[in-house]
């Protein structure tokens, strides 16, 4: 069978890096890794391609000689994915839809006229998806209640990338989180037991990256890398000896909980494997939104300590963090500023809360008649609104969102951050090898330092903290010089937060705007006077 694997596109997001794949010439951040695995999955006479649509049109040819059309995305490319349905169902094609938006929201892939709708891991339900695929028996959901065991996943299809494309790869470790945040879907989605491939098989998908060349940097995708502590440490000691031998071909990220800072060890074999960038989920440091989302593990602990343990090992944190709780009192914007600020991250990935399909949080407000409809392109945005009535004006909500993007990512600001960042850092030694730039990163920091250096009205400060940062940590210079690269794209991108979100205030109404949910007797209240303390 002629197979056409489809990422859909979807619109501007905070993931999309727009300015910096400009500044690289790179077209895509990240490849679609859960298409790659499925690839691995599908019978090996199958003929098999992949587009990316974030960059990728389907040919004339390619949807010509495709008998079956497999398709997979988030909520975000929720526009994208029906399209691709619409189209292919015309053209007389067989489509399968899985991913988190068909799992959550099923019925709307049908309604697209989808085929089948997989809701789960493609490693459980293949044999099935062929079974229903060589009899034509379509129109249901296929699905199970068993989770994939991770150490028979196969590795997944790089060969079919056009490696060049991408700035970064992925591999995938672990699935699931043994926490249960409210506003998550992970757990509902992969479960609360982690279950973890051997370390051999992540060996075996770094050695194939390496093979087809690939060098840089590569994102551990894992919802929690650390979810199994004694999991994580397994692979580490022998991706450590691993990378020791082939002359350090990687840099990784990953994503982490708060947890991490509380193990040196952990953290220093992190390190010397080769990671130096972190996602940690901070949220808020408001104690009492923890607690009423089910983030308790950000609960009795100092989070400003975690992030300066974190960086002080030599990681580059990026903190999540998200406003519109419900426990959230007036001046959580700032709060959030002052974090960021005082723990020197540049990096403060920050959202409004929506509540998503699926999640605790949905349930929870839908059941207290409080979930507001949202246009499509705004859910899982970070330039839509909150999609419910929250306990504070939304307006006041909003302008403090605004707030932080406007705050933070002033060069002056962002600049003094990433310095200080990497000049606090005092991580463990190894050895690193050289390693020649590549053109486009020449390029890329070639743009950095030019804007800096000479357009923007901060040159000054950016000379100062460049030849400072070249005296005081050589060895860490070019992470400054990434950090901003990277900037650009939060230059950019609290823009279009600023204009996108204030055009969404105007097109709601006055009642909209201030009406603010009472907790304790159940009721709104439309309160444009009142003062929210």
């Amino acid at each position: 069978m002629q197979s056409l694997l489809v990422n859909p596109v979807y619109s501007q997001t905070f993931w999309s890096f727009d300015k910096v794949l400009k500044m690289t010439g790179k077209k895509g951040l990240l490849p679609p890794l859960g298409l790659l695995t499925l690839a691995s999955l599908l019978p090996n006479d199958w003929n098999i391609e992949l587009v990316d649509m974030v960059f990728q049109d389907i040919s004339e040819s390619q949807w010509d000689r495709s008998d079956l059309i497999l398709i997979s995305g988030m909520t975000v490319q929720q526009k994208g994915i029906v399209e691709v349905i619409k189209e292919a169902k015309k053209r007389g094609k067989t489509v399968v839809v899985g991913g988190p938006w068909s799992f959550h929201v099923p019925e709307q892939a049908f309604e697209a006229g989808a085929d089948l709708v997989v809701k789960g891991e493609a490693e459980v339900l293949m044999s099935e998806i062929l079974k229903c695929l060589k009899a034509q028996d379509f129109g249901h959901i296929i699905q199970s209640d068993g989770r994939a065991d991770m150490t028979k996943s196969p590795v997944p299809r790089f060969d079919l990338l056009d490696m060049n494309a991408y700035v970064d790869m992925e591999v995938q470790f672990t699935r699931g989180c043994p926490f249960k945040c409210e506003f998550c879907d992970v757990t509902m989605m992969l479960g609360r037991k982690v279950r973890a491939k051997n370390p051999e098989q992540i060996i075996q998908e770094l050695e194939l990256l390496d093979k087809l060349g690939w060098r840089r940097l590569v994102f551990f995708v894992d919802d929690n890398f650390i979810g199994s502590i004694q999991k994580t440490k397994a692979l580490l000691k022998q991706l450590i000896p691993w990378m020791e031998a082939r002359n350090r071909p990687f840099n990784f990220y990953t994503q982490a909980s708060v947890n991490l800072a509380a193990d040196e060890k952990l953290m220093e074999d992190m390190y010397v494997a080769g990671f130096n960038r972190v996602f940690v989920g901070i949220e808020t440091p408001d104690e009492a939104c923890l607690k009423d989302a089910g983030k308790l593990q950000n609960t009795n602990i100092d989070l400003n300590q975690v992030c300066r343990k974190i960086s002080k090992a030599g990681f580059q944190v990026i903190a999540g963090a998200i406003l519109g709780f419900d426990e959230e009192t007036k001046g959580a914007g700032e709060r959030l500023i002052n974090f960021a600020e005082n723990n020197y991250i540049p990096e403060l990935f920050t959202t409004l809360l929506q509540a998503g399909p699926g999640t605790d949080l949905c349930v929870r407000l839908k059941s207290e008649n409080r979930l507001l409809e949202m246009k499509e392109e705004h859910m899982s945005n970070q330039t839509g609104l909150v999609n419910f009535i929250p306990t504070r004006p939304l307006e006041e909500i909003a302008n403090e969102f605004i707030a932080v993007y406007d705050t933070l990512y002033k060069p002056e600001t962002y600049m003094g951050r990433a310095y200080h960042l990497f000049a606090e850092m005092d991580p463990p030694q190894y050895k690193k090898p050289f390693k020649a730039p590549y053109l486009w990163e020449l390029k890329a920091a070639a743009i950095t330092i030019f804007r800096n250096g000479v357009l923007y009205p901060t040159k000054g400060l950016f000379w100062k903290y460049f030849f400072k940062a070249l005296w005081n940590f050589p060895t860490r210079f070019d992470r400054f010089i990434v950090s901003l690269i990277v900037a650009e794209h939060y230059y950019d991108f609290k823009n279009k937060i600023h204009k996108g979100i204030k055009s969404q205030l105007t097109e709601l109404s006055p009642e909209l705007r201030n009406n603010c949910y009472n907790k304790l007797d159940g009721t709104t209240t439309y309160a444009p006077a009142l003062e929210h303390n």
